[in-house]
């Protein structure tokens, strides 16, 4: 039977799920089918119902679409079958191995800037420098976290180039919506996208107009920290092989220095800011 015929013959609930995934990731029943060691007549009798595959073909097949954690199970139970991934809260005992690594990471990056992101780019933890730098992240949902990101604020004045950042931010989340299908990152997609427009129409910026300092490879925030530009580089930390859907879902962004400038000035600001909490930290006991 060919894709055509097949889309036309119904299909049953794990059926549209692997449908979605096959044609997010641009492949016929015919070249899934191979690899993924079956046949192109059994796949799609699993897709219109006629068949019901088992749990080593549900799982074969996820690993061919490269689904992510969370919607493989979600594929299994459109099959009948129990869902084969646990998801766990991130301060359960279980994830004790995965919350120390986090920890030692961000303890790690300061005086730099680094936070934990999750589901949706809700705003898990950051260590010391992201919080002095950008004040009350840490526990912003992702909708609250995608304002402050592409809306108006303190850190849209602070971006230097802004325009630059929300075409790269954009592109991103594009990327990784898309390549997920979840619900809530494609929530997250259009919400950056209204803003990210109502920022270009506010400020003048062409939607393609560039700005690289000193020709960077990458694209990355250049921020004006009390007068001090701060150029960066910023490369993100993920947990490839995790089969737990909490932990497939997390990301650590990490940010640097991209010039020795910018090491002094991110190190000046944080370490100034750490003295002055410090400072009033202590003042506010009881002599």
């Amino acid at each position: 039977m060919s894709d055509t015929a097949a889309e036309g013959a119904g299909t049953s609930p794990f059926g549209r799920r692997l449908r979605y995934w096959r044609s997010a990731r641009g492949m016929s029943q015919l070249d899934l089918a191979s690899a993924a060691g079956t046949t192109s007549r059994h796949l799609s009798f699993c897709e219109t119902g006629r068949s019901r595959p088992g749990r080593d073909l549900v799982l074969r097949l996820a690993d061919v679409l490269a689904v992510p954690v969370r919607d493989r199970n979600d594929l299994l139970e459109a099959a009948g079958l129990p869902p084969e991934y646990p998801a766990r809260p991130l301060d359960s005992p279980q994830l004790a191995p995965v919350r120390r690594v986090l920890d030692q990471v961000l303890a790690a990056h300061d005086p730099y800037p680094a936070w934990v992101l999750g589901r949706g780019l809700a705003v898990v933890d950051a260590n010391r420098a992201a919080r002095v730098l950008f004040p009350g992240v840490v526990g912003l949902t992702s909708e609250q976290f995608v304002d402050v990101w592409f809306g108006p604020g303190p850190l849209a004045d602070r971006l230097v180039n802004r325009a630059e950042v929300l075409r790269a931010g954009l592109a991103q989340l594009r990327r990784e919506a898309w390549a997920s299908g979840d619900p809530a990152m494609l929530a997250v997609l259009s919400r950056a996208g209204t803003l990210a427009a109502q920022a270009f129409a506010g400020s003048g910026a062409g939607a393609t107009e560039a700005w690289h300092p000193d020709d960077s490879p990458v694209s990355c925030p250049v921020l004006d920290i009390g007068g001090r530009i701060v150029r960066t580089v910023s490369t993100v930390m993920q947990f490839d092989t995790a089969v737990e859907v909490t932990t497939s879902e997390l990301r650590v962004e990490l940010m640097y220095p991209a010039d020795p400038d910018s090491d002094r000035a991110l190190r000046e600001v944080v370490a100034l800011a750490t003295a002055g909490a410090g400072a009033a930290t202590g003042g506010s006991h009881p002599g």
